[in-house]
């Protein structure tokens, strides 16, 4: 578990070791956005829904979110993970780019009522596009991959494809 919590601390540091090496605050936008999607785990037979909320911050070539999701699955009482995402966007062309990500955090699950939460670390990897619908608002599609710590959660990988409505603003 050390091993694999290194590598991806590693590739975070890596990723965001650009961002010290000039002014990143150049075009700034603050953002909240709202998601949804579909994951599909060794769990559950049926693809479950997911919602989440991320907010975070962009410049013109990455972007960071914490966020937050609930996993909609029928046999267990609830899913939740909390974590985080750091973005690297391929500006390709002006309304549409490509990004590639990292995502960690934390899982939170419960098998049913009245059984205590377990809760296990992620890690993984995240793609899509992002489409600028407005000057302040973006719409993104993407699929994420979460490798779960704990063997005994979901058989250790979710898979999820989703999209999101993200506004943007700027603050002084």
């Amino acid at each position: 578990m050390k091993k694999s919590l290194s590598k991806a601390v590693l590739a975070m540091m890596i990723a965001v070791a650009p961002l010290a090496a000039g002014d990143y605050t150049f075009n700034s936008h603050s953002l909240f956005a709202i998601e949804g999607g579909m994951a599909d785990s060794e769990m559950e037979s049926d693809a479950v829904g997911t919602v989440g909320l991320k907010i975070g911050a962009q410049t013109d070539s990455y972007r960071v979110f914490l966020s937050a999701r609930h996993f909609l699955i029928d046999d267990v009482s609830h899913l939740n993970t909390y974590g985080g995402e750091l973005q690297y966007m391929f500006n390709f062309s002006e309304p549409v780019n490509f990004f590639l990500g990292v995502n960690g955090g934390n899982a939170d699950f419960k098998r049913s009522v009245g059984t205590s939460s377990e809760s296990s670390l992620y890690y993984g990897a995240d793609a899509g596009f992002n489409i600028h619908a407005t000057e302040l608002i973006d719409l993104e599609i993407g699929a994420r991959y979460m490798e779960l710590q704990e063997e005994a959660l979901l058989d250790n990988k979710i898979v999820s494809a989703y999209a999101s409505v993200i506004f943007k603003w700027k603050m002084d």
